[in-house]
């Protein structure tokens, strides 16, 4: 894959795709303008990992992007299924069953293992999203993704705050599974066929119809098509 960079502000809307330097240095993770000097921007940290994994590993560019070995080999994380999250020491009991969760104490993922068998793009999207976490939240230096209700002020403050992170954690993940640079690439190779993008990329349908919207890649025809009967993001 062509190497990317951010250039000047760090926010979503002003990144840019450029080819005409092979120095992966040259993609920095700068602070999101939006969100305050401390925050990091998911979508420049999303392609600062995926920059320093191919540097690292020599990898192709090409999806699938192996979403498993960036976590374990690239960032140290142990991938550990569970029957429920909720088990696991720590684990917060106030929001349901729980798909995923980073411990930052012991550097694991926990990952809900009905969920996993029951979808491969499911199981990649949650590891992507606590990977996010983990670069974002936890390596950040915010408090640990999985806030107690003593970690973050008043109700309402820790439920904003838990919102943030959130968000911030599927740009992320949308960014490593599916990099603009690569979907375009496919978009024009594949004439934006959703099922053969999302074979790919190793994803759901859903998960890269919605992708291709958000960078307006989809003619307004496809867009106003529902996809029905999954998961919309995953």
């Amino acid at each position: 894959m062509p190497e990317l960079r951010v250039i000047d502000g760090g926010a979503s809307e002003q990144l840019r795709l450029a080819a005409e330097t092979n120095d992966p240095k040259k993609i920095i993770v700068m602070p999101d303008a939006t969100a305050g000097d401390s925050k990091l921007d998911p979508v420049a940290a999303a392609l600062h990992v995926l920059a320093e994994y191919e540097s690292t590993y020599g990898a192709e560019g090409v999806p699938p992007v192996p979403v498993e070995d960036i976590a374990e080999s690239h960032l140290d994380l142990l991938i550990v299924e569970c029957d429920d999250v909720r088990s696991v020491p720590g684990a917060p009991q106030d929001r349901g069953r729980l798909s995923g969760m980073i411990d930052p104490d012991r550097s694991r993922i926990w990952l809900d293992r009905t969920e996993c068998r029951r979808s491969r793009g499911r199981r990649r999207f949650t590891i992507a999203h606590e990977c996010g976490h983990w670069v974002l939240h936890v390596l950040g230096a915010e408090c640990a993704f999985c806030c107690r209700p003593g970690d973050v002020g008043d109700d309402t403050e820790r439920k904003r705050e838990l919102a943030r992170q959130e968000r911030e954690a599927n740009l992320f993940a949308s960014e490593l599974l599916m990099p603009e640079l690569l979907v375009h690439e496919q978009a024009r190779t594949t004439g934006r066929n959703l099922s053969a993008m999302a074979e790919r990329f190793d994803v759901s349908v859903p998960a890269i119809r919605l992708r291709l919207l958000t960078l307006g890649l989809l003619p307004a025809w496809m867009a106003s098509i529902p996809v029905v009967g999954t998961d919309d993001r995953r």
